[in-house]
């Protein structure tokens, strides 16, 4: 007789193996869990994300806020001549002659701003209209002396130095800085102004030159033509080649800066002057 395997009866499991078996099962799920997790664990704890914050209506985070800018922020300005003896040199150019027509302020200020131009020279315009004003009033407070120089770089080209001629020959009625102001102002910013006699003689009556005959026979005078040649042959041995040209005590500036950079040389060639 054959006896069907469905009919046979199958051993039954005892009932207290069960929960046994389920509380084996979840100790090993766990200790696999624990294992695996410090494998894969970083070494070191991430920072939780700081909290959210609300700013204020029309206030920005701190995170939206631009850096804040540096307030008062000095301009830039000329730092002293480093080379001892380029140094002494400039500190000795100095004329402090007194009753020098080419010269404003007291003879024994502090500080001297020495000035090289060119009446041809659209940088000097744009110092002569931008700077020079701010500048001389430091003179006329007693702080420091300007002293002009010439150098007239563009004499055969646009023939400056017939304006420095003229600017000279109004120095001996008194009309020297109404002379050279009249000259900028009529060049015309950006310009390189072409000079000849008819245009210096109308510079002249512009600047108010009393006697425009006597101012005539000076501005034909060689003396002066020496001495506009004389200025700018110095300047070029001394290395000056450009215009402007500013030396202030031991500072030297080139071109024409923002007049910000020129008061801030000056205020601070003024403190080392005190010490």
């Amino acid at each position: 007789m054959t006896i069907s395997k469905s009919n046979v009866p199958r051993p039954e499991a005892p009932r207290w193996l069960m929960p046994t078996l389920v509380g084996v099962l979840l100790i090993l799920v766990a200790a696999i869990s624990f294992f695996v997790g410090r494998a894969t664990a970083p070494t070191t704890a991430a920072p939780a994300p700081a909290p959210a914050t609300t700013a204020p209506a029309g206030q920005a985070t701190a995170e939206e806020q631009p850096p804040a800018e540096e307030e008062n922020t000095p301009p830039q300005k000329a730092a002293p001549i480093e080379d001892a003896k380029t140094r002494e040199l400039a500190m000795s150019l100095p004329r402090r002659q007194e009753g020098d027509p080419l010269a404003l302020g007291p003879v024994d200020a502090p500080v001297v701003f020495s000035m090289w131009e060119d009446f041809a020279c659209p940088m000097c315009t744009r110092f002569e209209l931008d700077s020079f004003d701010q500048i001389r009033k430091y003179a006329e407070e007693g702080k420091i002396r300007i002293e002009w120089n010439d150098l007239s770089i563009f004499a055969s080209n646009y023939h400056s130095d017939l304006g420095a001629r003229g600017a000279r020959a109004a120095a001996r009625q008194g009309k020297f800085w109404e002379f050279v102001r009249a000259a900028y102002h009529s060049a015309g910013e950006g310009n390189h102004p072409t000079y000849d006699d008819g245009i210096v003689m109308n510079i002249a009556k512009e600047a108010g030159v009393p006697d425009l005959e006597k101012f005539k026979t000076d501005y034909n005078d060689p003396k002066i033509a020496e001495a506009v040649k004389a200025d700018s042959d110095k300047a070029m041995q001394m290395g000056i080649t450009g215009t402007p040209a500013f030396i202030v005590n031991d500072a030297f500036i080139s071109g024409a800066y923002p007049t910000p950079y020129f008061i801030n040389t000056i205020e601070d060639r003024l403190k080392a002057a005190k010490k």
